[in-house]
């Protein structure tokens, strides 16, 4: 059984309504900061006021505090990487990057790329001691090398992403290794780093074992037979874009789904590690391959929050940051992601131990495929076909005035937390229940239950007055476990619900 965090996920309390309004939501938008950029991959800082952007190719590209892009690369390993063109569902290439957190006293960069042998490479760097804008390109010193396979199908999966926690170690994710519902098991597998998240010592190599690196004697398997000592978390698809909150240090972990499920996991500053996030036996908390998916026998971690795919055939959870700025107050404390093949970009945040789920733009033109942070706090966001990056802006604080993205739309948040603030009940129930909510507006309801495989087992359309709204369900639905999802245009709720 999985851990509970998320099975009451962003069920909204009477409490949360009063305490929280439609007016302290934010009015998302995006600002131009810069363009010029050929698929960017990834966007970082090194504490103080430029911006690092990772091209997919093999480049890092610098750019000041107003947008200005430099003259020269700060590196170019594109001999190193190796890419497809076109892309399609090749996902190889320069990924992730991160600076070490003394920066510049110790004045290393890391980065992770897939080479020429199609591996994974976990790479530092040093920056020429000269010229703070250019790295040194025959500085090179290789951390980690993982094997992917390197079958054809195998293209996709990678993840990349780089961050320094809040204790001074680096921290990876890498994908299952590619192909699709991990044939390999790679994700459960603890012999291998697949499928996982990995934390390791960067500034005390390992001189017995000959490693440029050492391992923390805190991480979790740390001599445990059959688990690689590096491993910090274990089940995990192709986790795009982590991130540590910088005011509390918590852990925001994201994971793309397979058919039907987007994920976000939340690990709490402190954690001991050591989480399996399910893949491939779960995906969210719905059964994947429960029979077939080599179980590594650590205890299920749910997220905190899913989304169900659309009926567009593509759904992938790009992850970003919590905001920790002081320009926007209305974004204060919450997360930001975006979906990179809907073009939608979301917030959740937490009041009384209940997860938020509320979307607040859409932009059906442009696919976003990471964010940044800047020393201040501040977002961004990169736009992967023309190569832009914006600033993540309440427009509310700006009069409005914003460069407008092309074929965005500003999402509806008048009253959609009272919109969402439903009771459900009874629960557990003997397959009779209710839902019970204020609308602020006629709108449309999807209510949705399906079994822990993921599979609907209830599906309908109600359409709300506005004011007090009751709706009653009667099923046939056998004794077991079930997830009720409550959408509307606005955001989504979800509930675990119980048959006896």
């Amino acid at each position: 059984m999985k851990t509970s965090t998320i099975l009451v996920a962003c069920l909204l309390l009477s409490a949360v309504v009063k305490a929280q309004s439609s007016n302290n939501l934010p009015q998302l938008g995006l600002q131009h900061f810069a363009s010029g950029f050929q698929y960017p991959m990834d966007i970082a800082n090194c504490g103080d006021s430029r911006l690092f952007v990772v091209e997919r190719l093999g480049k890092i590209w610098i750019l000041d505090s107003a947008g200005n892009k430099s003259a020269e690369p700060f590196l170019d390993i594109t001999n190193k990487v190796f890419t497809v063109f076109p892309f399609d569902y090749d996902e190889r290439g320069l990924l992730g990057l991160a600076f070490h957190p003394n920066y510049p006293d110790s004045p290393y960069f890391y980065v992770n790329y897939i080479g020429h042998d199609s591996d994974s490479h976990i790479a530092r760097f040093t920056v020429n001691p000269n010229n703070p804008d250019k790295a040194q390109k025959q500085s090179e010193l290789m951390l980690l090398t993982v094997q992917q396979p390197k079958a054809a199908d195998f293209v996709n999966h990678k993840g990349g992403c780089l961050k320094f926690g809040p204790d001074g170690y680096l921290y990876g994710t890498l994908g299952d290794g590619g192909s699709a519902g991990d044939p390999l098991n790679n994700a459960q597998n603890t012999r291998i780093l697949l499928g996982k998240m990995f934390r390791i010592d960067v500034d005390h190599p390992d001189n017995v074992k000959d490693k440029n690196y050492s391992v923390p004697p805190t991480n979790p398997f740390v001599n445990v037979d059959k688990v690689k000592d590096e491993i910090w978390a274990t089940g995990l698809r192709n986790p795009w874009r982590f991130s540590f909150d910088r005011k509390n240090g918590a852990l925001w972990l994201p994971d793309v789904g397979q058919d039907k499920w987007e994920e976000i996991n939340v690990e709490a500053a402190g954690s001991k590690g050591g989480n399996n996030f399910g893949w491939s036996c779960y995906e969210g908390v719905h059964n994947f391959k429960i029979n077939g998916c080599d179980y590594n026998g650590m205890p299920y971690t749910f997220p905190i929050v899913e989304y169900k795919h659309t009926l567009d055939p593509c759904n992938s959870i790009t992850g970003g940051f919590v905001y920790r700025g002081s320009q926007f107050k209305k974004m204060m404390g919450k997360y930001f992601y975006c979906d990179y093949c809907t073009g939608k970009f979301s917030t959740v945040f937490k009041y009384n131990a209940t997860w938020l789920n509320i979307f607040l733009l859409q932009s059906t033109e442009l696919v976003y495929v990471t964010f940044g942070e800047d020393v201040k706090g501040e977002l961004y966001v990169a736009d992967n076909v023309n190569g832009d990056i914006y600033h993540l802006v309440d427009s509310s604080d700006l009069g409005n005035k914003i460069t407008a993205v092309p074929n965005s739309a500003q999402q509806q948040s008048n009253g959609v937390l009272n919109d969402l603030n439903a009771k459900i009940y009874p629960n557990p129930t003997h397959g009779q229940f209710s839902i019970e909510l204020n609308a602020s507006t006629q709108q449309q309801y999807k209510i949705i239950v399906t079994n822990m495989m993921g599979n609907e087992v209830l599906s309908e359309t109600k359409t709300s007055v506005k004011g007090f709204n009751h709706w009653s369900f009667s099923t046939r639905l056998q004794k077991g476990f079930y997830m009720l999802h409550i959408q509307t245009d606005n955001g989504n709720i979800a509930r675990k619900l119980v048959v006896e």
